[in-house]
Parts: structure tokens; C-alpha cells; sequence
């Protein structure tokens, strides 16, 4: 069965028509038609395609259904070391623009670790440094939108006392575009084309499905309204299918649906994430979509920059909020991690390292002046090495050109 994108979009658009009908939020719920994740214009490629330091960071290590793919889930038992990498990986997702940290409203009912993590960037969030996205401003609305996705669910975070408090000195960035469930819903339909991200997994069903029932394909591209407004998780997904999934067919859902959800955070919010941190990688594919893959930003390398310059533990463990909000806005950083999320610049990188590293003290930083200082030094070394490369590649041009007799 093939359906046009124009039908995949119609039917995607239907599936919060259950969800609203339980709850009319009126004006509160900012509704515009979703646009699917299409391929970069001529006008927006070369932005695409490199590290932009203006867009902001989602922050996605926090979110439990991304932790699940990658077998992090929260536990009681973690929770101290959960909320330190945490911390840590904002510490770094700082460094990495020059905008805001954004985190979606789910996470203020959702993520079990959220009220000490917000205790603990007090700072940011009182500076305006962190904000939270819906559709919907108003926690206790929103709460009472997202119950009705979450209904007869035994662990409905919703149905828990609101947390409005949490919000207090957080701004509010609203969502314009599609919600993440209609985006999903019209991924999910295009997905599973032959060829497409779901095809495999619709195709093992297939060998499995009861024949009284109606066919896998046809059940399969019903789901986003046989959802009927339920949150576009895979629980509930398996909840609509008349065969239980195997290990590999739920992880597959899991992390397409999360590869989605997180595609449309990063289109709506034109921002970007850290990725391929030390306790998981985190992208759920992201990384392998090409109008996307700039966005994605391999903590690992910027760990490993930090730790070639003796810097790592200050950033991690000596640096205030104040300190890092201060690094990050000299030049000086701005060029350096260019250098770092920029893969053509590896060698350069690297080059300019062995020669700073020639002009400090050794041993680790523990200042924030030592820190600035040596993060100043690498800049030079760019940019004397862009320049001498200038240098001789004009050199080469005069040499190269024919001479006039």
C-alpha cells in the first residue's frame, strides 16, 4: 500500500481529535498545522551543515523514555549518580551555546530527579537560562491536557499533585509548530513505506499476526488514531496491536518513537542536543538523519578538548554557573569549540593543542583565570595557523598563475 505524504499528513492530523475531545483547552492550546521533517533548502543548507552556537540546547538526557533505550532507566537506587551526570552533562551543554537550555514541560511531572536538578542550576534559572516548552504555559493546564494522553495508565505521572512551583522562575518558550505526537503520527505513516525505518519491524509482525484479524499494514498505519489521543509511546502502541512485540520489534519502536519526538523538538525549536555522552549516546539516530546531524553535538569530544587542556576539572567540578556563563561568552571559547564540533577541523584541532600546551604550565587547571587563559592561548594557535594557511595558499595561486612576457 502506498499513501502520499499529502494522506500521511491528513490522517496524521487526526489523531488529537480523541485527546481534545475529552478536554477543550480554548485559546491555551496553540494549535498550527504540522509540517513533516523535509529535506534543507538551498537557503538554509549551509547553516544545517555546521555547529551553530545561537541555536539553544534540548535537553534530552534527562528524558526517561531515551534513558530506557539505552538501558538507563531511573531507579531509586541511582538516583545520586543519575542526578550528577546530569549536572555534568549540563555543565558541558553550557559551554556549547551561546542560547538557552530548554527542557520540555513533561519533565517537570515526569523526570524523578527534575526538583534536584532544578535545585541545583538555581543560578541559571534565575538568570534566565533555562527554559521549558509546551504548547500550553500554565502547568496545572497542562497537566490536566496531558492526563487525558496518559489516562487508565497505572503510572500516570499526571495524576500526581501539579507542580507548578517548579516552574517559578523558568521562561516559558512556546511551541508553534506541530505537537510531538502529530509529528510522530505523520513519521510513523511515512516510516512504514517499503524502504522506510518501520518496514522491518512491520514485516516481522507480519509473520506473526493472527489471520482473523485484519492485516498487520492496515493495523499498523491505524495505530495513531487508534490511539485515540493516548501518548505516542510504545506501551501504548503495543496496547493497540493484537500480537505482543518481541525484544527486537520494541526496541526498534522505541527508538524510532523517540528518534521522532525528539526530530520534532529540534525542528520546532530550531535548536540542537549533546550527544555521546559517557553514560550512553543518547541521539536514538538523530545523528543519522542529514538535515540534522549538525545539531547533534558529541560531548565526548568536547570532554576530551577540556581534558587535553587540563581544564576538565574545573569545568566539571570548580567552575560556578556564573564561571561557565562567563567562559562561554568570550571569543575565544566561541572559536575553540567551533574547532571541536567541527570535524574537518580535527587535525587542526589537535595541531593547535601540541603547540598550546608548549606555551602553559603543566598540571590541571584550578582557576577560572588559568582556565580563560589557556582556552586564549588555543585561539591564537587557530588562528595563526588559519592564517599561515591563508598566507600559502595565496602564495601558491601567484606561483601557480601564468607570468606576462
Amino acid at each position: 500500500m502506498v499513501t502520499s505524504s499529502a494522506q500521511n499528513l491528513g490522517q496524521a492530523r487526526n489523531i488529537i481529535s480523541g485527546r481534545d475531545s475529552f478536554l477543550a483547552l480554548g485559546d491555551q492550546y496553540l494549535r498550527i498545522d504540522p509540517l513533516p521533517l523535509v529535506e534543507a533548502t538551498a537557503s538554509t543548507a549551509e547553516r544545517d551543515s555546521r555547529y551553530d552556537r545561537n541555536r539553544p540546547i534540548f535537553i534530552q538526557y534527562l528524558n526517561p523514555e531515551i534513558r530506557r533505550c539505552y538501558r538507563r532507566e531511573y531507579r531509586p537506587r541511582t538516583a545520586s549518580r543519575d542526578l550528577t551526570e546530569a549536572l555534568n552533562a549540563t555543565r558541558l551543554s553550557v559551554l556549547a551555546t551561546d542560547n538557552s537550555l530548554i527542557i520540555p514541560a513533561s519533565y517537570l511531572f515526569e523526570v524523578p530527579i527534575l526538583p534536584q536538578w532544578l535545585a541545583e542550576v538555581r543560578s541559571l534559572r534565575e538568570a534566565g537560562h533555562i527554559e521549558y516548552t509546551s504548547h500550553i504555559s500554565d502547568p496545572v493546564a497542562y497537566s490536566e491536557h496531558k492526563s487525558v494522553e496518559y489516562r487508565n495508565d497505572t503510572t500516570n505521572p499526571y495524576s500526581k499533585k501539579t507542580r507548578r512551583a517548579l516552574t517559578g522562575d523558568l521562561l516559558w518558550r512556546p511551541r508553534y509548530a506541530s505537537s510531538a505526537a502529530e509529528f510522530i503520527a505523520a513519521d510513523w505513516l511515512r516510516q512504514l513505506e517499503p524502504g522506510g525505518q518501520l518496514d522491518g519491524t512491520l514485516k516481522s509482525l507480519s509473520r506473526r499476526w493472527p489471520t482473523e484479524n485484519e492485516d498487520a499494514e492496515t493495523v499498523m498505519r491505524n495505530v495513531p488514531e487508534r490511539l485515540e489521543g493516548q501518548a505516542f509511546i510504545a506501551r501504548f502502541v503495543q496496547g493497540r496491536l493484537p500480537v505482543e512485540m518481541i525484544p527486537d520489534e520494541r526496541s526498534r519502536i522505541d527508538f524510532f518513537l523517540s528518534q521522532s519526538y525528539l526530530s520534532s523538538y529540534l525542528t520546532d525549536l530550531d535548536a540542537a542536543m549533546l550527544i555521546d555522552f559517557s553514560f550512553g549516546r543518547l541521539s536514538c539516530g538523530v545523528d543519522q538523519i542529514p538535515q540534522l546531524r549538525s545539531r547533534t553535538l558529541s560531548a565526548r569530544r568536547l570532554t576530551k578538548f577540556l581534558r587535553n587542556l587540563d581544564i576538565l576539572d574545573f569545568v566539571l567540578e570548580g567552575a560556578t554557573w556564573h564561571d561557565l556563563i562567563a567562559l562561554r561568552q568570550s571569543p575565544e571559547t566561541g572559536l575553540a569549540l567551533d574547532a571541536v564540533f567541527d570535524s574537518g577541523s580535527e587535525y587542526q584541532l589537535q595541531a593547535a593543542l601540541v603547540r598550546s600546551k608548549k606555551r602553559f604550565r603543566p598540571g590541571i587547571a584550578e582557576t577560572m583565570t588559568t582556565t580563560a587563559g589557556r582556552i586564549a592561548i588555543l585561539a591564537e594557535e587557530l588562528l595563526a595557523a588559519e592564517s599561515f594557511g591563508s598566507t600559502m595558499s595565496t602564495i601558491g595561486t601567484r606561483n601557480s598563475s601564468p607570468t606576462k612576457g
